[in-house]
């Protein structure tokens, strides 16, 4: 992937850097090609954008997919991870709906406030480390770990474990080889079968124990579709909102006047985090989609059987939406910003995104009010993923810290 270009017009975009930063919003749907055989079409316009991700003629089926692909550019579709890709974000209705009906009620937002305690106190155990160090990445000390806590303490997983797991997303991100990614994919998969083999026999009060019994009991569920749904359910619930959390701590410590507008007024910070989410979203564009009918937008129609990529970020920053959208503001009416998605895949994990978010970064700047960079933003480095904005590392000092009790 990272000696492919994309070719819109004539203009070549390298996909590791950002994808859909400049692109005209104004302009309709067009077409980029990755290869010579092998275009997507990319929107930008917010309006196409909501259009697309709820139209009934858009299809997320990962099977489809595959075979569309093979039709169309003669080569077959090797993507890593298949054992691990039988969840709810690769169907369409019914099965999505099936899929997402067994865990929809562990990520509502009643159940996921019940998390409150176990987040504050696992927080407040980072700060702690954090106060005692010159130096801190806001990513390997901070947002991974507690992100990585939360989402193991809510599924089921065991304590011990969650090293592993970290680990092993680590690996993950690492960009690593086609033979060694799969060989990560079914190491995955072997401990998550153990896993959910382990909750049949003895279930405890968590979600993975819920899915295995709602599994056995309704027969709605494959082995297959087990696993795929404890993975996605694993890796999705910290990814994304790690990689929020560093965003946004970078984008207010490289705005020194909303930051102190947020220190001063900390009653505006669930407003303000989703202006963060809006103006730097972690998720630049949406997994790949595909036509299975004509879709009509105002000034272009896509037909059937091409596929489609939604630029998030470009939507998010257009004017006929948002005014002045590349100012940040912590006052905006931010309500139908496209950073969790829209329409059936609307991301189930936002209730605990925002609570988590809320909390990490509201306890953070409680705790040192000196917090900076510890580098020039410019030299802050970024992973060279297509379809994601995700720091590497935000290292900061730390400055004098306010105790926990006073904070």
């Amino acid at each position: 992937m990272s000696e492919k270009k994309l070719r819109l017009g004539e203009e070549l975009i390298s996909p590791l850097h950002a994808l859909y930063d400049g692109l005209v919003i104004e302009g309709k749907p067009r077409k980029a090609h990755i290869s010579a055989n092998h275009s997507v079409w990319v929107v930008t316009r917010y309006q196409d954008a909501r259009q697309i991700l709820s139209h009934p003629g858009v299809s997320r089926d990962a099977e489809k997919a595959a075979a569309l692909y093979t039709r169309r550019t003669g080569e077959k579709r090797t993507d890593v991870g298949e054992v691990l890709s039988h969840h709810m974000l690769n169907v369409d209705p019914p099965d999505h709906t099936r899929l997402r009906g067994l865990v929809g009620k562990a990520f509502t937002s009643r159940h996921v406030e019940s998390l409150h305690p176990y987040i504050e106190e696992v927080t407040q155990g980072l700060l702690d480390d954090i106060a005692a160090r010159e130096q801190a990445d806001l990513m390997a000390d901070y947002s991974v770990p507690l992100t990585v806590s939360v989402i193991c303490q809510l599924l089921g997983v065991p304590a011990a474990d969650r090293d592993h797991i970290r680990s092993s997303w680590e690996m993950q991100a690492d960009l690593l080889p086609h033979e060694d990614a799969e060989k990560l994919a079914h190491e995955q998969a072997d401990y998550l079968q153990q896993l959910l083999k382990a909750k049949r026999s003895a279930p405890a009060n968590d979600v993975f124990s819920d899915l295995v019994k709602a599994a056995d009991e309704s027969g709605d569920l494959s082995e297959q579709e087990l696993i795929g749904m404890a993975h996605l359910l694993l890796m999705s619930g910290f990814e994304t909102t790690m990689n929020m959390m560093g965003n946004a701590m970078v984008t207010l410590l490289t705005h020194p006047e909303e930051l102190a507008l947020l220190r001063a007024q900390p009653d505006l910070l669930p407003n303000a985090l989703e202006e963060i989410v809006r103006h730097d979203s972690p998720v630049r564009a949406s997994m790949l989609r595909f036509t299975s009918a004509d879709v009509d937008l105002d000034d272009v129609t896509i037909p059937a059987g091409e596929f489609i990529v939604v630029s998030i970020q470009t939507a998010n920053h257009d004017p006929s939406r948002f005014s002045d959208p590349e100012r940040l503001d912590f006052f905006r009416n931010v309500d139908g910003h496209l950073g969790y998605g829209y329409g059936v895949h609307y991301c189930i994990g936002a209730p605990l995104a925002r609570l988590e978010s809320r909390l990490a970064i509201g306890r953070l700047l409680q705790r040192f009010p000196d917090l900076a960079l510890a580098v020039p933003s410019r030299e802050l480095q970024w992973l060279p993923v297509t379809f994601l904005r995700a720091l590497v590392a935000v290292p900061v000092i730390p400055g004098r810290s306010v105790p926990a009790s006073a904070a």
